[in-house]
């Protein structure tokens, strides 16, 4: 049999591609790990994988892209992961929306894009496309209201391609992801809530909930995630809706069994917006 293939966005060394890249290449594919900056991506190319640059948001970058695997490999692509993405967390009230197009353009604009350029090869293989979503696109979690809603439309349009592409042979899986051990927050920039934030009481609260603290102690080792999400994608008939990551089940049964507004009962004390609330108050005597 035909060595299976699969492309992989955003492969810098620590994050979750780089762990999927070393996770289907144990698997005996031939895997093309990219990235838009190929020194991140320097150790995946000396243990055998091809390896080259990709920014997902530049059409020419991923035209580009296409041309390569296609003469690579004939024109197939067995699997498309898209994983490129970046946060931005701040409450809404505090947001500049410039910088929430930036990040949609990238978590959901691109995923489409770099789907449509890949699409006849992997028309041409019956492919797979896996979508990195994220608990995140399932539940309100505070002072972070852009990226969620970022990923929720990343878990519906997973759906959507799925349903769009059974004509053609090609599936699609969203990986809902849940709390990973990677550079994700070491690489952000630091949350600073803005001088005039009208959340400005609560800042020593908000702001280290929104760099990461509160699920510190929930974090699945990214390389057991690669292991599960290469596992199922292998399957003959693979879980479209994959939940996997620390700190899933929480949100799974109450975004499958709550109510629509569970979350408002909680969040408060998860996420201490009862401490926020009482600083805010506070300041206003």
């Amino acid at each position: 049999m035909a060595q299976k293939t699969v492309l992989i966005t955003g492969c810098s060394a620590g994050g979750i591609g780089d762990a999927l890249a070393k996770a289907f290449h144990k698997n005996g594919l031939r895997v093309f790990a990219t990235a838009r900056n190929l020194a991140k991506v320097h150790e995946l190319r000396a243990i055998g994988m091809d390896v080259f640059q990709l920014d997902v948001v530049d059409e020419v970058s991923v035209r580009q892209a296409v041309e390569k695997v296609k003469t690579a490999t004939g024109g197939t692509l067995d699997f498309l992961v898209n994983n490129s993405g970046g946060g931005y967390n701040l409450p809404l009230l505090d947001t500049d929306v410039s910088e929430a197009r930036k990040m949609f353009d990238l978590n959901v604009f691109s995923v489409i894009e770099v789907t449509k350029a890949f699409s006849p090869l992997l028309i041409a293989s019956k492919g797979t496309i896996i979508n990195i979503g994220s608990v995140a696109g399932k539940a309100p979690v505070p002072w972070q209201g852009y990226y969620n809603a970022s990923k929720a439309a990343i878990n519906l349009l997973s759906d959507q391609l799925r349903l769009e592409l059974s004509p053609f042979g090609v599936t699609c899986i969203c990986v809902v992801t849940g709390a990973i051990k990677t550079k994700f927050f070491e690489n952000s920039p630091g949350i600073k809530l803005p001088a005039d934030s009208i959340y400005a009481p609560g800042k020593d609260i908000i702001e280290p909930i929104a760099a990461g603290s509160s699920v510190q102690n929930m974090l699945m080792d990214v390389d057991f995630y690669a292991e599960g999400v290469v596992k199922n994608a292998l399957k003959s008939n693979p879980t479209k809706n994959q939940w996997l990551g620390g700190g899933i089940w929480m949100i799974w049964s109450v975004a499958t069994f709550g109510f629509s507004t569970v979350w408002d009962w909680i969040f408060p004390s998860v996420f201490n917006i009862i401490g926020v609330t009482k600083n805010i108050k506070a300041a206003q005597k």
